[in-house]
């Protein structure tokens, strides 16, 4: 998502944000590290992955919280945007976001993240250039897994700090409900992702139609409930909540159909970056996600489109985590080839046009031009990025 395709008050939520991460991680260290320096090493850690990132999760917050004041003065829905609550808002999905990172990293079993050693390798490393005793690798994870607990802990702080001035305690409670729902719901479908990667796959020699089709139900399933959701539509609709929009508005189930779609959108956009990304842009090695053997919707598509020779090819990239590169080279030009890409991005647009159009028959006096604004560059953005 490129930052300088976004509006000067985008921007300016984005650098708000950040200011509020660096004040909240220092009150947290000076907090929790008197007594215990060696703790100041979790929050370097903590700071080290704070200090990169898009933000997208926090603008998204930042553009909901303001279609809570439609037809606000463009000062008055800046000053809404790059406030207090919207910072501390955005602060809570930035922190949920990395403390998810951080442990599906773990259990991926990932080597890097952003273009940088994941936590747990640099813990691994650490313990072995110190020559401690006992395992180096169950220490990283160990010590990588209570960094996300302390990034969780951190995130629910900050989202009881944005809501912590409201007078209306429903509301306060409905962004609350909210922002534990999405945690939860994450929850779940990481567990349906790693049981999904356990689960033999097809054979080759099944019906492809048919067994792609259950691949691609499962993939998508997994989209909605990891990513998709908690991508676009928890962040939009916690911060519309935030802002005073109710469950009964018509606006809010417009938000939530436009935050899935694009989000559908958004992660399948991520499967194509996962096979043909640029590494200098994803932080990711080229075909990442098929040396890790993911079974995506791109990948669903391309059983479905390849003949036996090439669901042979697909079957061993997707049961060899040590594929060679020549392999995921091969395995990357056979789903092209296929017309697999083809109609995952035609997928892609779909889900597109199908967000913008949730917000179609929402009425002027609910969402203003602004906030139609910005809601349709975040869906420009979201969709057509290259990392």
């Amino acid at each position: 998502m490129r930052m300088s395709a976004l509006s000067p008050t985008l921007q300016a939520v984005r650098t708000a944000v950040e200011a509020r991460l660096a004040r909240a991680l220092d009150a947290h260290r000076a907090r929790c590290t008197g007594e215990a320096p060696a703790a100041d090493e979790l929050f370097d850690a903590a700071a080290d992955l704070m200090s990169s990132g898009k933000r997208m999760r926090a603008l998204l917050g930042a553009v909901g919280l303001a279609l809570g004041e439609p037809g606000a003065a463009p000062e008055q829905r800046s000053r809404l945007m790059t406030g207090a609550a919207s910072a501390s808002l955005g602060s809570a999905l930035e922190l949920y976001q990395a403390s998810a990172l951080v442990h599906d990293d773990v259990i991926d079993a990932s080597a890097t993240r952003r273009g940088r050693p994941t936590a747990h390798r640099r813990w691994a490393a650490q313990h072995v250039s110190s020559g401690w005793r006992g395992d180096a690798a169950a220490y990283g994870e160990g010590a990588a897994i209570l960094l996300g607990d302390l990034l969780l802990s951190l995130a629910g702080i900050e989202i009881g700090r944005a809501v912590r001035p409201l007078a209306d305690g429903a509301r306060a409670g409905a962004v609350r409900d909210a922002f534990d729902v999405m945690t939860a719901e994450v929850a779940v479908g990481q567990f349906l992702d790693v049981r999904g990667e356990m689960v033999l796959p097809p054979s080759p020699d099944d019906d492809p139609i048919a067994s792609g089709r259950v691949m691609l139900t499962s993939a998508l399933t997994v989209v909605r409930r990891k990513s998709a959701r908690y991508s676009v539509m928890h962040p939009l609709v916690i911060g519309a909540l935030l802002g005073g929009v109710t469950s009964a508005d018509p606006l809010h189930k417009a938000l939530e159909i436009f935050g899935e779609e694009i989000g559908i959108a958004f992660q399948l956009r991520d499967d194509v970056l996962g096979v043909y990304g640029d590494p200098d842009l994803t932080g990711k090695p080229a075909g990442d996600d098929l040396r890790e053997g993911k079974r995506t919707a791109l990948m669903a598509m391309a059983w479905q489109r390849a003949d036996r020779p090439g669901r042979l090819l697909l079957s061993r990239v997707l049961t060899d985590r040590d594929a060679s590169s020549e392999l995921i080279a091969a395995a990357a030009d056979l789903i092209r080839d296929c017309g697999a890409l083809e109609a995952h991005e035609k997928t892609i647009a779909a889900h597109a046009r199908a967000g913008v159009r949730a917000l179609d028959d929402v009425p002027s006096g609910a969402l203003d031009d602004a906030g139609r604004a910005d809601l349709s560059s975040l869906a420009r953005a979201l969709t057509s990025r290259s990392s």
